[in-house]
């Protein structure tokens, strides 16, 4: 069984990759290619199985040699954990739609769920989870958070079942995004009161 990680560029892939794997990967480049990806292995089921961390992609479209490649490793998968910025949910979900019209278990890792918070972003991931039919599992993965009930849901991955043009794609996009989505005014943190307090005397200071 292979169990593929796609998601968007500087999305934290590799670090849910790494908390999966371990220690225990092996980097290497797709056949006839330079396109380097990382392979490791998990315990799922019981059993071990193989975990690919596919090169980043914005789209199943491919422009360009990674692209390429992630559409041929796409076709070699059992399961993909499609892991999303939740900082930046509008542009992760083309991917994420495009991965629903393949018949492919999948299961979505919302990952940066706390920097999401900081920046006063809430997401109603009961919600989303619904509309899109497979379940969604909030992570942060460079602590960890997440990672648990991610790995416990995986059974739960499931294929999609959307068919959509490129136009009705971005309109889906956006009516996702509007139910699901909500962008509030963040109070600082005392932490971040301090940092400005600390910078005022020096502003003062230099005016004239």
């Amino acid at each position: 069984m292979k169990i593929l990680l796609m998601g968007n560029p500087n999305v934290g892939k590799s670090v849910v990759f790494s908390r999966l794997t371990g220690t225990n990967v092996i980097a290497s480049n797709y056949p006839g290619t330079t396109v380097e990806y990382m392979r490791g292995t998990m315990k799922y089921g019981g059993e071990k199985v193989e975990v690919l961390d596919v090169p980043g992609v914005y789209s199943l479209e491919p422009i360009s040699k990674a692209e390429e490649v992630a559409v041929k490793m796409l076709e070699e998968g059992d399961l993909i954990i499609n892991v999303v910025d939740s900082t930046h949910l509008e542009r992760n979900l083309y991917l994420t739609l495009q991965l629903l019209e393949r018949k492919i278990p999948v299961i979505v890792a919302l990952n940066l769920w706390d920097e999401a918070k900081h920046k006063g972003i809430k997401i109603d991931k009961e919600k989303l989870e619904k509309i899109l039919g497979v379940p969604v599992v909030p992570t942060v993965a460079i602590t960890g958070e997440g990672i648990k009930e991610l790995v416990s849901r995986l059974p739960e991955a499931k294929p999609g079942n959307l068919r959509l043009s490129d136009e009705e794609r971005w309109k889906k996009i956006g009516e996702i995004v509007g139910q699901v989505q909500r962008v509030y005014h963040r109070h600082h943190t005392f932490s971040e009161v301090l940092g400005e307090a600390s910078v005022k005397p020096l502003t003062v200071y230099l005016l004239p």
